[in-house]
């Protein structure tokens, strides 16, 4: 029987929330994950009410070093002492659902038990040092991890069983936020269903859909506070992807200093290179400069996202370190121009994603976009 690092398990723990009457709505004060935050986003947040959580999030003034993180912790401090939120009673695995349209995220959040062997929490991408570094400071200084991380299994059998079931009783908490979606969490507390979550989780790896900086992080946490019961754990949403399915997009590039006639000439010859957007051909990589397209393909079987990283970047004479990572098209497009190139990817399939996971191979960073994300704000977690 392996030991309890090596199976995929989620902890209750006594969530914290937001107090209904202390902010001007629930679904006012809650933000998208801090990796997708574009500034007219943050703006937005910013004016919709003093308690968005994008003022714990998204610390401001990097010019003032570790130091911007201490903000967050006095708001965050703040916002407890004065019962603008307040923590949960008893520990509970929490049901969350999202709606938006014909769109559904639902899942279990909890404490996810780190796995640093990658026997059963498996990454699929790579990260960048800047941004777990980013997200450790912010951990150690609020003392709480702010945002669930989002984890993908299959075939749930009995805990999605479980999460089917609480979602027919009264809710803990519901909340609509300024898009139209629709956000309701429900509690599990009862011992015995919660014993059979443990046990049905327990035959079963997953793979880390959403949150990877913040995965590494909990785990250099761990590094550093070894004793520390707390820090063997990290806050997290596993969906059952067979019963509650996600959608997978591609994050798209702006490559700053490139242009189409460098991509012309130094592009590798077994590329094709085709002149327009040409959105038939399958697993294509565009390149605008915001007037005019390539497209680019190869008969090497490898994900474009793979290909672009270690082959055409390489190539057309790129530091990786200059390229900007977009969630929308419309993003990346508008900061295109002669000498800015913006990079269209296509979306990632599911078994590529699983298959890459498996065979402990990286994607490199920002592969994929996994969605709905869950809402951060609803709950969060302190150490």
């Amino acid at each position: 029987m392996p030991d309890a690092r090596g199976v995929l398990r989620l902890d209750p723990l006594r969530a914290w929330r937001f107090v209904a009457g202390k902010v001007s709505a629930l679904g006012a004060v809650t933000s998208p994950p801090y990796d997708v935050l574009e500034p007219a986003i943050v703006r937005r947040l910013t004016d919709s009410d003093l308690h968005n959580m994008v003022r714990l999030i998204l610390p401001r003034d990097p010019d003032l070093g570790p130091a911007r993180y201490d903000e967050p912790a006095r708001r965050l401090a703040g916002w407890q002492r004065d019962g603008v939120v307040v923590q949960d009673e008893r520990p509970a695995l929490y049901v969350y659902e999202q709606r938006l349209g014909n769109a559904v995220l639902c899942g279990l959040v909890g404490s996810l038990r780190l796995d640093p062997t990658r026997q059963v929490v498996l990454p699929h991408e790579d990260v960048m040092p800047h941004w777990v570094d980013d997200r450790l400071r912010l951990m150690e200084a609020t003392d709480a991890d702010l945002e669930p991380i989002l984890l993908a299994y299959s075939d749930g059998g009995a805990a999605s069983d479980a999460v089917d079931a609480a979602r027919s009783g009264e809710p803990w908490l519901e909340a609509e936020t300024y898009n139209g979606a629709e956000h309701t969490i429900w509690r599990i507390d009862n011992p015995v269903v919660l014993a059979t979550i443990e046990a049905e989780l327990a035959k079963h790896e997953a793979v880390i859909a959403d949150g990877h900086h913040r995965y590494a992080a909990y785990l250099e946490r761990q590094l550093r506070e070894p004793y520390r019961q707390s820090t063997e754990v990290g806050l997290a949403m596993l969906v059952d992807y067979t019963r509650h399915p996600l959608t997978l997009d591609p994050i798209h590039r702006v490559v700053p200093g490139l242009d189409l006639a460098t991509v012309r000439s130094r592009t590798p010859s077994d590329w094709q290179v085709q002149v327009g957007r040409a959105e038939e051909v399958p697993d294509r990589i565009s390149v605008t400069d915001g007037s005019s397209w390539l497209t680019l393909h190869t008969a090497f079987e490898a994900p474009a996202v793979t290909l672009l990283h270690d082959v055409l970047l390489p190539a057309w004479g790129v530091a990786e370190d200059d390229v900007t990572f977009h969630h929308t098209l419309a993003d990346a497009l508008a900061l295109a121009g002669p000498q800015q190139a913006a990079v269209e990817l296509p979306a990632l399939r599911m078994d590529q994603v699983l298959r890459s996971a498996a065979m402990g191979v990286a994607l490199p960073q920002k592969a994929t976009s996994f969605g709905p994300k869950p809402r951060v704000g609803l709950l969060f977690r302190t150490l």
